[in-house]
């Protein structure tokens, strides 16, 4: 997973959510240290988003990565330059990361003319990191997608500092 790779129109947005989840949430207290049981009311676009990004998600994290290829915007196609180009960069997260180990949460928002899609989970091979996969649509087609590291949970004195800020 590379985190490098550039998201248009995200890394304000992106960074809100991962430093204070509630801070994208208007008019909504904030959101408690776990999860809620039942799932927030979506806008018809987030739940569109929500579908289609966990399906998306669902695929890639397989190794099937066509059908998100097909449904990226040229510009996000770009980042990776061709269909293998992408689909080494996903083999790429497999062997540095290795596969999903635990969902720790998804969430939609509304960024612009965006419905915003977060997955974020904990990979095998780095047991104590919480990466975010995002896919942004504008309506049939995916306008944003990347990763980044969302939180790490380690008793490591900086990770440590970090956590104690929040």
């Amino acid at each position: 997973m590379n985190a490098n790779v550039p998201m248009k129109g995200l890394t304000v947005a992106l960074a809100l959510l991962v430093l204070n989840p509630s801070a994208l949430a208007q008019g909504t207290p904030a959101a408690p240290a776990k999860p809620a049981v039942t799932s927030p009311a979506r806008t018809p676009a987030e739940q569109a988003a929500f579908t289609r990004g966990r399906a998306l998600m669902t695929e890639f994290l397989a190794l099937r990565v066509g059908r998100l290829w097909t449904t990226f915007a040229p510009d996000v196609q770009a980042q990776y330059g061709t269909l293998d180009g992408f689909t080494a960069f996903r083999k790429t997260g497999i062997e540095q990361y290795g596969k999903e180990t635990r969902l720790v949460r998804e969430r939609t928002f509304m960024q612009g003319g965006e419905a915003v899609y977060v997955r974020s989970s904990i990979y095998e091979k780095y047991p104590d990191q919480v990466w975010a996969f995002v896919m942004g649509f504008t309506g049939q087609k995916v306008t944003s997608f990347g990763v980044l590291l969302e939180d790490e949970r380690t008793n490591d004195p900086v990770a440590l500092n970090r956590s104690l800020r929040r």
